[in-house]
């Protein structure tokens, strides 16, 4: 496990350290929740990285000696007037949040009352039907159990009603998702959905920050700009983090556009265990 961060002063120990600044303003646009009332309050994922921070969990193939030794970034980081310290633990939170929802995810296209609901209608449809239960995605016959009798399918039926008409009377319940009773969570997402869903949480953080729109400014070699580009910024942070070999990410904002178009109008439709 890499040490994430050594610093003298220590890692933050709450979400009001002045280092968490970033990373709190991001989550107060992409993880409030709505009580009975209508009204919002800071989820849960804020603190849910600042645990798993403290608990040296979270494994970066980068380090921040490496971070700081990045002169593209640091230097585009800076030309915007932001702290970098409080950009290494956003980047570090959106990093950790993109490995999540990216890395053994389960499917979650369906909820749960809608997987009750077409379980039960394909028994009613097919009352011929056969069920299989194995640990096999491919069905091999030694390890499958298979039940096709009227009276348990009947049973299946009768208990899928049951559970049907229990979470109808409650609307929470009705469009909710349990991901501690799901089981398979083994999708592995493309690295392209990977970098999709990092950039659109670095543009989400850009936009809460009011980064303001700047052309580049030279330095006094006038070959070695400070890019304001904040696409090419995303780009550079994707190539740092290890998500693409592509050297071109560190080049240009081309490469990053065009997993934007890619992907343009997705909707994730998967649970993870930790960023719930």
């Amino acid at each position: 496990m890499t040490d994430i961060i050594k610093m003298e002063c220590g890692l933050p120990t709450n979400m009001n350290d002045p280092r968490m600044e970033y990373a709190l303003e991001l989550a107060y646009r992409i993880d409030v929740e709505i009580d009975e009332n209508d009204c919002g309050f800071l989820g849960t994922w804020i603190n849910i990285f600042l645990s798993r921070l403290r608990q040296n969990v979270i494994d970066p193939p980068f380090t921040w000696e490496a971070f700081c030794d990045n002169t593209d970034i640091i230097g585009t980081i800076k030309g915007y007037g932001m702290d970098v310290e409080k950009f290494w633990f956003v980047l570090l939170f959106i990093y950790d949040m993109t490995i999540d929802h990216t890395t053994n995810v389960a499917d979650r296209s369906k909820n749960y009352y809608e997987l009750l609901i077409e379980t039960r209608d394909y028994i009613d449809e097919h009352p011929n039907a056969y069920i299989y239960i194995s640990d096999d995605r491919e069905l091999r016959k030694k390890n499958r159990l298979e039940i096709s009798t009227p009276w348990m399918l009947y049973t299946i039926r009768k208990r899928l009603d049951e559970e049907i008409k229990r979470i109808e009377k409650d609307e929470f319940l009705k469009l909710g998702v349990f991901p501690y009773m799901e089981k398979g969570y083994d999708i592995q997402l493309p690295p392209t959905l990977q970098m999709y869903y990092m950039t659109q949480k670095f543009k989400t953080l850009f936009e809460v920050l009011n980064l303001p729109e700047k052309r580049a400014r030279y330095t006094r070699d006038a070959t070695d700009p400070v890019s304001y580009n904040k696409l090419l910024l995303i780009s550079r942070l994707l190539y740092f983090c290890k998500f693409t070999k592509n050297t071109a990410f560190v080049v240009d904002d081309s490469s990053i556009k065009g997993i934007i178009q890619q992907y343009k109008g997705y909707r994730r439709c998967y649970t993870s265990k930790i960023y719930v």
